[in-house]
């Protein structure tokens, strides 16, 4: 089933370089559609960080120093922006905008720190001129929806005008809060601040005609940030995308252990076809059974599979420890509901750091395959390497197949059924089967395509009983020439 992961998270400013390709990098990993709140961003840098971002994406910037809002887009799913509205001020993006055919009002928000309903007001009215019944709205909106359930350790109610317009919004729009909807009682929170206060500030509101899409909501584990991330899976379709195509991975080439080991599958390869494996390699040109250019294939498919193993190893041990990390993070969280010892606190910032140096280990393999070095040193990429990553992944699914009766499927197990009998027909030969008077007819002297023995051949008792069958289209010295036991 295809299921669509929208996130969202208040990063705090993206304006270091290093930062922001972390950020961009760890969330592209794992949302389809990725809401950046409080960016950091200017219309001057839009098209830079666009590229870094290497998908489509829309952004409402204000200052290098405050707000900003970007909407950032995978390719991995069907999707199609009919109208946008963006805010000047950095505030939110509304987009109306075709999901997998299933149309919507996506918004992202970034909520006033003061008491402002006006905002709140403006929004619902921007969202309204849409027209579409289905909508998500996300972000930080900087009021909580229950004071009691959704903060902790604050002396009093923030922002009360703008919740009860924020209330009020809900009711007009049919909005709900889809992560209360789905945890009616527990106490988590999106927002860690001074004297140890946390608050639920983050969050989905959806309309009630979408609340069947929802497969789950969740408030992740904050990183590089205060906020953490919320995010909602969406299944609309359940079309199954097809398998994307191997790149190597060129940071391998900086392991000492994977080195070797690429060394060892050239030897091998070198030594299951060399003719005479008396000769040294190293002072004598060496013969082989096949051509160069098959040796070289043949060497080459022995990389990959060395590069596919050694990489599948170092993503798992290091996807195993950055879980080890989250899990110890999360439960140190929990513990800080509980009490709030500042011992708690350091050794959560420890973990928060082990995970900031493991992520930018991995990181580095990530900006030297996609020539980010070049953004983090100053210097433009060509568009060339801007654009690597940009293969239409929508491609690797039929969503709908028209027969030749004009019926129209959408399923996908009628679709692949389609399929296999479209190729078996094609694939099928629509002749009789050979039978045993074509072979006597092929087999008759006057037979063009039949080289004939000449004399000497004839009079050779070891050359009878033998005819030598060559391609018609060709000369009888082809490569196709074939021995047949007559």
């Amino acid at each position: 089933m295809s299921t669509i992961t929208i996130g969202s998270v208040n990063c705090r400013g993206l304006s270091e370089t290093v930062k922001r390709i972390d950020i961009f990098t760890k969330y592209k990993d794992l949302y389809d559609i990725t809401i950046l709140v409080d960016t950091h961003s200017t219309s001057e840098k839009e098209k830079q960080w666009l590229h870094e971002w290497g998908y489509v994406g829309k952004f409402s910037s204000y200052s290098s120093k405050s707000r900003g809002v970007a909407i950032l887009f995978k390719n991995t799913f069907e999707f199609k922006i009919h109208e946008e509205t963006i805010d000047l001020m950095g505030n939110f993006i509304i987009l109306d905008i075709t999901i997998q055919d299933y149309r919507i009002t996506l918004a992202a928000i970034y909520g006033p720190n003061n008491d402002d309903p006006v905002f709140f007001e403006n929004i619902k009215h921007k969202i309204s001129r849409y027209s579409n019944s289905s909508i998500v709205v996300a972000g930080d909106w900087n009021v909580v929806q229950d004071y009691d359930m959704d903060t902790l350790h604050y002396r009093s109610e923030n922002n009360p005008q703008s919740k009860a317009k924020i209330h009020e919004v809900m009711h007009e729009l049919d909005l709900l809060d889809i992560w209360r909807q789905q945890h009616p009682f527990d106490n988590r929170y999106s927002w860690r601040g001074p004297n140890h206060k946390q608050s639920r500030l983050d969050y989905f509101m959806i309309t009630s005609d979408i609340e069947a899409f929802v497969v789950s909501s969740d408030i992740g584990i904050s990183y590089r940030s205060d906020h953490s991330p919320v995010l909602i899976n969406l299944r609309f379709s359940s079309q199954i995308r097809g398998k994307g195509t191997w790149k190597f991975n060129n940071s391998l080439l900086r392991e000492t252990e994977f080195i070797e080991k690429v060394k060892g599958d050239i030897k091998t390869v070198i030594e299951e076809y060399e003719s005479d494996p008396s000769i040294d390699i190293e002072t004598e040109d060496k013969q082989f059974n096949i051509s160069y250019q098959l040796l070289w294939d043949m060497i080459k498919m022995k990389v990959r599979g060395s590069a596919i193993s050694f990489s599948s190893f170092q993503k798992k041990e290091g996807n195993k420890k950055e879980k080890d990390l989250l899990y110890k993070i999360s439960l140190l969280d929990e513990k800080l509901l509980e009490n709030n010892l500042p011992s708690v606190y350091q050794e959560r910032e420890g973990m928060e750091l082990e995970l900031k140096i493991l992520r930018e280990k991995m990181l580095k393999g990530i900006i030297t395959r996609a020539k980010a070095r070049w953004q983090v040193e100053g210097e433009k990429g060509s568009n060339y390497f801007c654009n690597l990553e940009k293969k239409h992944y929508t491609e690797k699914i039929i969503p709908k197949l028209i027969l030749e009766d004009e019926t129209e499927i959408t399923d996908p197990s009628s679709i692949r059924n389609e399929q296999k009998q479209f190729y078996k027909k094609l694939y099928t030969s629509c002749k009789p089967l050979l039978l045993e008077t074509h072979r006597d007819t092929f087999l008759q002297h006057d037979n063009p395509f039949i080289t004939k023995p000449n004399e000497e051949e004839t009079q050779n008792p070891t050359s009878r009983g033998y005819l030598r069958v060559t391609c018609g289209a060709v000369s009888a010295t082809c490569n196709c020439a074939r021995v047949l036991d007559t």
